[in-house]
C-alpha cells in the first residue's frame, strides 16, 4: 500500500501543477481578452477560445483531483453510521461503479469522441478538436486511478481496524 499511495503522491503532485498552470494562463488570457475588448476595442476571438477550453479542461482535471483528495462532494448521511464489513462494501461498491463510469464514459467514450474529432478543425484556433476533447479520456484516467487506490485504501483501513469515512486522510 505504502508504494500505491506514493504513485498517488506523485499523481496528485502532476494534477495540482497542471491545475495551477492552466488557471495561470487563463487569468493572463482573460485579462488579456479584457484589456484588448475595453481599452482596444479590439477583442481577441483565439484568446477567448483558448480561455473557454482550458476552463472545460481545469473542471476535468480539476474534479479528478478533489475526487483524488477525497474533498469531494458526498452524501454521507448513512455511510457515517456504517462500519465494519458494511463500511467496505459501500466503499468499494461506490468505487467500483466509479470505475465503471471512468474507464467506459471518460476513458472509452472519450477516447472514441477525440478519435472521431481529429478530423474537425476549431475555426478560432486551427487545432484539431479532438486535441481539444482530449481531455476528457485523461481525466478518466485520473479518475480511474483514484477509484482504484481507493478501493484498495478502504481494504487496507478495513484490516487495520479503521472505521468511518475519513480513513484517507489519516493514510495520506
Amino acid at each position: 500500500m505504502q508504494a500505491f499511495t506514493s504513485v498517488k503522491r506523485a499523481i496528485d503532485k502532476i494534477m495540482e501543477v497542471m491545475c495551477i498552470i492552466i488557471l495561470g494562463i487563463m487569468t493572463v488570457l482573460v485579462v488579456y481578452q479584457v484589456i484588448t475588448r475595453k481599452i482596444f476595442n479590439s477583442p481577441s476571438a483565439y484568446s477567448e477560445a483558448v480561455s473557454q477550453y482550458l476552463f472545460v479542461w481545469m473542471i476535468l482535471y480539476g474534479s479528478a483531483y478533489v475526487f483524488g483528495k477525497k474533498e469531494h462532494l458526498d452524501i454521507t448521511v448513512l455511510k457515517d453510521k456504517m462500519k465494519g464489513k458494511t463500511l467496505l462494501l459501500v466503499e468499494i461498491l461506490t468505487n467500483i461503479c466509479l470505475v465503471l463510469f471512468a474507464a467506459v464514459v471518460l476513458g472509452y467514450g472519450g477516447y472514441l469522441i477525440a478519435g472521431q474529432q481529429m478530423s474537425t478543425t476549431d475555426a478560432a484556433l486551427g487545432i484539431p478538436m479532438g486535441v481539444i476533447y482530449s481531455a476528457i479520456p485523461i481525466s478518466g484516467i485520473f479518475t480511474l486511478f483514484y477509484a482504484i487506490y481507493n478501493c484498495f485504501l478502504a481494504a487496507d483501513n478495513y484490516k487495520k481496524g479503521n472505521s468511518g469515512s475519513q480513513e484517507a486522510k489519516s493514510v495520506v
